[in-house]
């Protein structure tokens, strides 16, 4: 489930990723930090149950950042699990 955003914010956004399209060189190595993703590898489903409460305060908090509550809840997990992982 994806929102929309406002007309205004979307036009920014529109045209902020034209200018940095228009300014990119693709012969640059990516910043320092830069985290490359393959997204496209298999991947599997995981099951979580939540009370209404933990449910609700999920979706107020995804909305507030326009994300799907799935994506937000997943980066959470990913998040701990690295850190897991560099503690161990």
């Amino acid at each position: 489930m994806t929102k929309k955003l406002d007309e205004q914010t979307e036009r920014a956004v529109r045209a902020d990723a034209r200018g940095l399209e228009a300014t990119a060189d693709t012969a640059d190595p990516y910043p320092e930090g830069t985290t490359i993703s393959r997204p496209n590898r298999p991947s599997r489903m995981f099951n979580l149950r939540l009370t209404d409460e933990q449910f609700r305060e999920l979706h107020a908090l995804a909305h507030e950042r326009h994300l799907p509550m799935s994506t937000l809840a997943r980066s959470w997990l990913l998040e701990r699990l690295d850190h897991e992982r560099r503690a161990s």
